[in-house]
């Protein structure tokens, strides 16, 4: 019989890894959005309207510093702006036909899922910058909690945002180092 005709449970016991030593297991994400629920010991994050180019980035940065923690991610598009990048000049005309036909929050969003969302993760990260009107008035109660912080492009604002939250960060880039320096710190 040749080796071709082994089945493959033969075949796999005869192989040796030539690896010294294996590889450490990378941790895995667990994504969830409404309207379903999950609760675990993860770390855990809550994105709120997150641009397409921060959820890129918050994935770069996450590999970076928590390579091989599991995670649960929180995920709340209140307006799906994050499937454009609206600083992509690649795509300023998908973004113009969007905006031109964006309407400001679908009917029926459970806020409530976006509460329990953000009580439950460990940090929450909201944009302002996206926030619909009814966004902003759950948003008081959000920008209070201590773990929460946001993005917000417009000065004016962000002074108004700073009485309930003063943990405003320039990108999510900038998000990571102050995570690790508080977990340090414990």
């Amino acid at each position: 019989m040749g080796e071709h005709d082994k089945k493959p449970n033969q075949m796999a016991k005869q192989e040796h890894p030539t690896l010294g030593k294996l590889k450490k297991k990378l941790g895995q994400i667990t994504l969830v959005t409404p309207p379903s629920f999950f609760q675990n010991q993860n770390r855990s994050f809550c994105l709120i309207n997150l641009s397409k180019r921060d959820k890129d980035r918050f994935a770069d940065e996450l590999n970076t510093y928590f390579p091989n923690d599991d995670v649960t991610l929180y995920l709340w598009d209140d307006n799906n702006f994050s499937n454009i990048d609206p600083f992509s000049s690649d795509e300023d005309t998908e973004y113009e036909k969007y905006v031109e036909n964006w309407k400001p929050n679908a009917k029926g969003r459970d806020y409530t899922w976006l509460l329990n969302a953000s009580r439950a993760a460990n940090t929450v990260i909201i944009n302002m910058d996206y926030s619909s009107n009814q966004l902003k008035v759950w948003s008081g109660y959000i920008l209070t909690m201590a773990k929460t912080y946001f993005i917000n492009s417009n000065q004016d604002d962000c002074k108004s945002f700073a009485v309930l939250n003063r943990n405003n960060i320039d990108s999510v880039i900038n998000l990571f180092p102050k995570i690790k320096k508080n977990i340090d710190s414990r």
